[in-house]
């Protein structure tokens, strides 16, 4: 394939989308008469306001139906595709999500569920370029606490979304090696030329660069509402690149200090009393949420909803044949006093036989949807209780034992009351390991600590249907684990090139 790529088609639409997503954000005024589509660079940016709301706008797609795929509603239609790569979801018959299960997406590079994961996060690169452009053009001197907080944010989307990128379409980058394979371009200007991709080490590095100049403008700022990012979400996305650049050690500091700056503003671990709300409500029922997409009752995407895919009660052709199950051989991980066993529903276990597959055992519980006739529903894209697990991880693996498990434990008080970790060296990782799978089950992260850490995709065992999920081993060096290159991208001879 050619080095440079082009990404013609996202990033000549970008500025309209720019302009597409104040609309969505805000209600101010001018929005009511000058139609979205034609705002002009000179309106945005002609006052930090106004800047502030195509910002925001940058957070509600995060959470949109842009896509013509049905059941890829942004970043939370991204995560189910993750978490249907692995080792711990499955189900039966509901097609919707099943090129992920099965992995025929990733090395399709003609496919839309391919190619509109690589679009949806260059056209997120590209609007917090827009800003920080026009940042750049019209406020470069400004040390107005507005403009440094808007430049923060953007300066942050832009690292997150470089580090999913990275994640999905470039081998895993490996501590202590040589790490100049080809990653993806990274991108620090709104342009279209052909660039070429970066090596992973480059991406890596640009991505701290980002994130630690972010930690800077973020020092004195906390957000109305967990919606935007604030400075305990950047520590927090600082520990995820660490974790999974191997750098245990740094991972840890960073988890630590989002911990420590998300409790100072109220956040804490989601209680015993609190893990049933479904989720669809956490910004409201619990302090779990560092960052979320706050979803109100009338704001519904209908069929792009998670609800409508991952939770158990929304009336749903996808729900009805589809609910997402437990992998048995996760489940059985729990001790049986984990109150987490609630997220999942096992009746008829007893009857079951252990190697048989049966849909109707270890169905989810974790995800309820507000309301069976509507997938209306918060969505949380960064908890506390993962960055517990991570300075958990972290520690272990950097021989700080007891530093690990206070941080489980302190998590475990809340999912298991009476129980205690006494671990230590490698059993004390796995115990870390088999908490981060059942806590963040669901939530996007299981393929991708495989592919970090170097570990097949092991379905067997368990109660995957090999009929229908297309597998039940992958080895690490497996075709797959590597997403192609959309071919939208690669063919400059297409008709779209041509248009652009």
């Amino acid at each position: 394939m050619r080095n440079n790529i082009k990404l013609h088609k996202y990033l000549a639409i970008g500025f309209l989308l720019a302009g597409a997503m104040i609309g969505t954000g805000c209600s101010s005024d001018y929005m009511d008469t000058v139609p979205s589509e034609k705002v002009s660079v000179e309106t945005i940016a002609s006052s930090l306001d106004n800047l502030y709301m195509a910002l925001n706008g940058i957070h509600r797609k995060m959470v949109s139906q842009d896509l013509s795929n049905q059941g890829m509603g942004g970043e939370p239609g991204f995560i189910i595709g993750r978490e249907a790569m692995g080792d711990d979801m499955t189900w039966d018959t509901q097609t919707w999500h099943q090129g992920y299960l099965n992995w025929s997406f990733t090395t399709n590079p003609s496919s839309s569920y391919n190619s509109g994961i690589w679009e949806t996060y260059y056209k997120f690169i590209l609007n917090a370029n827009n800003i920080l452009d026009m940042l750049d053009t019209y406020y470069a001197d400004s040390e107005e606490p507005l403009a440094r907080h808007i430049r923060g944010e953007c300066l942050a989307i832009r690292a997150w979304s470089h580090l999913n990128l990275v994640q999905y379409y470039a081998k895993p980058y490996r501590n202590g090696q040589d790490n100049s394979q080809p990653g993806v371009p990274y991108r620090y200007k709104p342009v279209t030329e052909a660039m070429a991709r970066n090596t992973v080490e480059e991406v890596y590095t640009n991505i701290h660069t980002d994130l630690d100049e972010a930690i800077t403008l973020l020092a004195d700022y906390e957000p109305a509402d967990v919606n935007h990012y604030s400075l305990a979400v950047v520590y927090g996305l600082k520990a995820r690149a660490l974790l999974t650049q191997q750098k245990y050690a740094e991972a840890a500091e960073a988890a630590v200090n989002a911990i420590n700056t998300a409790e100072a503003n109220g956040c804490q671990i989601m209680t015993p009393d609190e893990l049933m709300n479904g989720f669809a409500n956490i910004t409201s029922a619990t302090k779990e949420a560092m960052y979320a997409a706050m979803t109100q009752n009338d704001q519904t995407v209908y069929f792009y909803s998670f609800y409508a895919y991952m939770s158990w009660n929304f009336n749903s052709s996808s729900i009805r044949t589809g609910i997402k199950c437990i992998s048995q051989s996760t489940y059985d991980l729990m001790s049986p006093t984990d109150l987490r066993r609630q997220w999942w529903d096992s009746t008829g276990q007893a009857e079951v036989p252990a190697t048989s597959y049966n849909q109707r055992v270890y169905q989810n519980r974790k995800f309820t949807a507000r309301s069976t006739a509507d997938a209306v529903g918060d969505f949380a894209f960064m908890r506390i209780s993962e960055m517990y697990l991570i300075a958990a991880e972290a520690y272990a693996r950097s021989g700080q034992d007891a530093n690990a498990r206070q941080y489980l434990q302190a998590l475990l008080d809340q999912r298991d009351p009476g129980y205690t970790t006494t671990n230590s060296g490698e059993a004390l990782i796995e115990e870390v390991m088999t908490n981060r799978r059942i806590e963040l089950w669901g939530e996007g992260f299981r393929w991708f600590d495989l592919k970090r850490l170097g570990l097949p995709n092991d379905r067997t065992g368990s109660n995957f249907n090999a009929t229908f999920c297309g597998f039940l081993h992958k080895d690490p060096d497996a075709a797959g684990w590597i997403f192609e290159i959309p071919k939208k991208e690669t063919d400059f001879n297409s008709l779209c090139e041509r248009n652009y």
